[in-house]
């Protein structure tokens, strides 16, 4: 055991270093924090005399009435009801969460393909110490960027004369849990499959499904539609990190902390599940294609 913590740490650090010279770490970056600059000045161009008017921004108004369509007046009202910045967080951590995750799998599947995880296989360190590393370093990234918005946001809400309400530190916390959980997602699809594009392909169609099953169970629906729908859901969610996402967001609203602290915890344990299943699979089916 002691091995296989000591390789993990060194490939750990190997994997921050290359991230850290790769144009493509501060291009999603930069996207990122674009994305949420035009949000909020967005927002702050949609407010006159009377409040926030969605009519003054032709993006905002787009935004409102995609999002009241599918979900509903009472979820747009509660997503922007602290001001812009709950809705941009989740706007600007996407292109990094999908960066990191992607990137991995990439490299998993390419560096398989031409033989270099078996190589490493054959020194102090196996392959399940070289997936533990690529998550180790998603989730140091994913603390950096975050901690990277916190201040982007905090200075956005000084300049325009706004405040980060309490709905957005919850969520900045949750955002760190589910990550991981998808994380752990993209390793299990880089194990079952033999190379780069089909893991990516994998990884995405597994986070498209979460995210379908999800948004269906927000959709304005009704009768036998719903009745499928909300049975369907309900086998998906146990396996899904966006439910006990929305689990802890539905605690913060509720006022429950408990709850909101137990939705984090499934959440690690259900990557602790799939990092271990990960583990058995690799054994099995080998690094070598």
């Amino acid at each position: 055991m002691n091995y296989r913590i000591n390789a993990t740490r060194a490939i750990a650090k190997r994997k921050i270093f290359e991230t850290l010279i790769s144009p493509g770490f501060y291009i999603a970056i930069s996207i990122g924090l674009f994305l949420g600059y035009f949000l909020i000045n967005g927002f702050v161009s949609s407010i006159d005399s009377s409040g926030l008017n969605y009519s003054l921004n032709s993006v905002y108004e787009l935004i409102a009435r995609f999002l009241s369509g599918t979900f509903g007046e009472t979820f747009v009202v509660k997503l922007f009801s602290e001001g812009p910045f709950l809705f941009a967080l989740y706007v600007s951590f996407i292109p990094f969460l999908f960066y990191l995750a992607i990137s991995s799998v990439f490299k998993f599947g390419f560096e398989k393909k031409v033989g270099a995880i078996e190589l490493i296989a054959y020194g102090p360190a196996d392959g399940t110490a070289y997936v533990l590393a690529s998550f180790v370093k998603d989730f140091f990234f994913t603390v950096i960027y975050l901690l990277i918005l916190l201040v982007f946001f905090f200075v956005s809400a000084l300049i325009n004369n706004l405040v980060l309400g309490p709905m957005f530190f919850y969520s900045l916390l949750l955002i760190i849990f589910l990550s991981i959980a998808f994380f752990a997602y993209g390793i299990i699809a880089s194990i079952l499959t033999d190379n780069a594009a089909s893991g990516i392909a994998l990884f995405l169609g597994i986070a498209l499904f979460f995210i379908i099953v999800k948004m269906g169970s927000f959709a304005i629906v009704s009768g036998y539609v719903v009745s499928l729908s909300n049975v369907f859901a309900w086998i998906v969610k146990w396996f899904s990190p966006l439910f006990y996402w929305s689990l802890g967001l539905s605690a913060i609203g509720y006022g429950n902390v408990g709850l909101y602290l137990i939705s984090m915890l499934l959440n690690i344990l259900l990557t602790v599940a799939l990092l271990i299943i990960s583990h058995f699979v690799l054994k099995v089916r080998g690094v070598r294609v």
